[in-house]
């Protein structure tokens, strides 16, 4: 894909945050806060509430009225939806960022993924490593992952594993309108996302984790079974099948057949 993306129209360039909230009055406040801090001054905020139940809804009025961000609410249509509504509709920035509203950001996150983008020819796409955490007691201590960032030509890495935490993901919005957005007959919507990407643009990467990723037992791939998981799976691998060689979608069917459905049988 052509890019005409320099260092000098990177300079002060506008990032949309697009936020999906459902269900985390208890974290919401901090992810927000964690934009609202961040390090690079050209930001703006759009929270697309999914249908929440749990008082979310007037906890986000109370803080959009405070800090003047973007707030649409709407019933419960799942995240890729969620997603492709609050970019389309409400993102005006030359780069969108993703953050789940249960986690939350180092404070130069957008700041140093623009400073990677511009030293990275041709790139449209930057992630970084992320922290797992438990509970803010621990925020800081968690497992980091990916070990390490891949950067360049990428399709074969990602399409045989997803190893770009959604929540570090920034991306061209030419790039998000080049691929349609998010499809929204998926639900591993970032990893679709991440292998058609790869297909389209360099990668950039910083080797740092700017993500804290909070591992709870409602994250959805605590919640589904391992047979649910591998189907969703092939039907990306089958989706984009013509974008890598066979040899490199048998692998990546025979891994996570592996992985999700007799390692899953072993470990019951």
């Amino acid at each position: 894909m052509a890019n005409d993306i320099t260092p000098e129209c990177l300079d002060g360039a506008l990032v949309s945050v697009v936020m999906p909230s459902y269900n985390h009055s208890r974290y919401i406040g901090q992810a927000i806060a964690s934009v609202l801090a961040q390090t690079y001054p050209a930001i703006e905020l759009i929270v697309v509430d999914d249908g929440s139940r749990d008082g979310s809804v007037e906890k986000l009025q109370a803080l959009s009225a405070e800090h003047g961000f973007t707030l649409i609410c709407q019933e419960n249509a799942g995240v890729c939806k969620t997603l492709n509504r609050g970019i389309c509709e409400a993102a005006t920035g030359e780069f969108i960022a993703l953050l789940a509203s249960d986690d939350s950001w180092h404070p130069d996150k957008i700041r140093l993924q623009i400073a990677a983008l511009a030293a990275t020819p041709d790139a449209q796409f930057c992630f970084s490593q992320a922290r797992e955490f438990h509970d803010d007691s621990d925020l800081g201590s968690g497992r980091v992952f990916p070990r390490r960032c891949a950067r360049g030509n990428i399709l074969d890495k990602v399409f045989v594993r997803q190893h770009v935490p959604a929540g570090t993901m920034l991306f061209s919005r030419r790039l998000y309108d080049a691929l349609g957005g998010f499809d929204e007959n998926l639900r591993e919507e970032d990893w679709d996302f991440v292998i058609r990407s790869a297909a389209n643009t360099p990668f950039a990467a910083v080797d740092q984790p700017l993500l804290n990723y909070r591992a709870h037992p409602a994250n959805t791939m605590r919640t589904r079974g391992g047979h649910a998981i591998f189907h969703e799976k092939a039907k990306i691998l089958a989706k984009n099948f013509n974008l890598v060689k066979p040899r490199i979608w048998l692998m990546a069917n025979g891994l996570h057949f592996v992985h999700d459905i007799l390692l899953g049988r072993l470990l019951r």
